[in-house]
């Protein structure tokens, strides 16, 4: 049987980031072994309360491979209301070594708390 037949499966990760005021939270997520590719990333910002005056609510940095590759830096922006963000995917190439982890930071840059999903978007052995 060749590579070229293996048969493989689109799957969306949702991995959840809480951020607290003005913080940074730590992405530490480990994939699934049968993982093979990310092809894409997108996000969802929680609702937020109040007036917020900068064009950007954060930063987020994501590493692959046990932090051997560097495919995402994206600022986040602010919306002034619910905007589901993960109607846009940010495309992404990136070849995954079987059992690894996603980590980085997000960095939020506003004195609400809310939460960031992040949506990976892969392609998995059957």
């Amino acid at each position: 049987m060749d590579v070229s037949e293996i048969a493989v499966k689109e799957k969306w990760i949702v991995v959840p980031v809480f951020a607290v005021p003005f913080g940074i939270s730590e992405i530490n997520y480990k994939l699934p072994s049968h993982i093979v590719k990310i092809t894409g990333v997108a996000f969802t910002l929680s609702e937020y309360e109040g007036v917020f005056s900068q064009p950007r609510v954060g930063d987020v940095s994501l590493q692959c491979n046990n932090k051997q590759t560097h495919p995402l830096n994206f600022d986040v922006p602010y919306y002034s209301r619910v905007q589901r963000l993960d109607t846009i995917t940010l495309n992404l190439k990136e070849h995954i070594v079987s059992g690894t982890r996603i980590s980085g930071y997000y960095r939020n840059l506003s004195d609400i708390e809310h939460t960031l999903k992040i949506y990976v978007h892969t392609l998995a052995y059957k």
